[in-house]
């Protein structure tokens, strides 16, 4: 799990050799080493590979354990990376007759008038769907627990609320933009959690990852 991995053309031959015959959604995002002026190089290169191959792609802009990589989610950075993707997934799309979604994937450590720009830079670049959210960097909920003040991002029950706060300001904001649940959802009733409805997230879809990975 995570961006730690062999590269876009291992995924890409693993993917080939898959008899999985569902929904495949594939995750990419920049090079640890790349600076991020030059992220939507990488972006742009793994969108071109993985195409043909995905039934959506997921625009990673927060993984926690990429140096500067949630520099992304802000400003100029975000737009820039955003207009490119698009422009470049609908030519992909023309070319090959087939229609990729482009999903981009947030974080959960940002104040609702932050998630609101986020929102505004994803409906001007006509980005299809938000999953929201990633893990946490916030160690407020483990804190005092052995190996609380590691790096990196915390999934799970610590990351529950966090990504439930930002898909209420998302859906505020975006009305018909599908949104992905994830984060804590580790029981039937955390589900249902993110259902939508008065008092509740709202979101469109959930997504499990972490917690499923422990029980399975």
């Amino acid at each position: 799990m995570g961006f730690n991995n062999a590269g876009v053309d291992h995924l890409v031959a693993k993917v080939r050799a898959s008899r999985f015959d569902g929904v495949i959604g594939i995750n990419i995002g920049k090079n640890l080493t790349t600076p991020v002026e030059q992220a939507v190089d990488d972006y742009l290169t793994c969108l071109e590979k993985v195409h043909a191959h995905a039934h959506y792609v997921t625009v990673n802009i927060s993984s926690p354990n990429t140096p500067g990589l949630r520099n992304l989610q802000f400003g100029e950075h975000l737009d820039g990376l955003l207009s490119a993707l698009r422009e470049a997934g609908s030519r992909l799309d023309r070319d090959s007759g087939r229609r990729v979604p482009l999903a981009v994937k947030i974080a959960p450590d940002m104040e609702a008038e932050e998630v609101g720009l986020v929102a505004d830079c994803l409906a001007a670049n006509a980005i299809d769907a938000v999953i929201a959210t990633n893990t946490t960097v916030s160690c407020e909920a483990v804190a005092g627990l052995a190996h609380a003040d590691e790096a990196g991002g915390l999934s799970g029950r610590p990351v529950f609320e966090a990504s439930n706060a930002v898909i209420r300001e998302l859906r505020r904001r975006l009305p018909e933009m599908p949104i992905v649940g994830v984060g804590g959802i580790d029981s039937g009733a955390a589900a249902l959690a993110k259902r939508g409805g008065r008092g509740r997230p709202g979101r469109s879809s959930i997504q499990a990852s972490s917690t499923a990975a422990r029980h399975w």
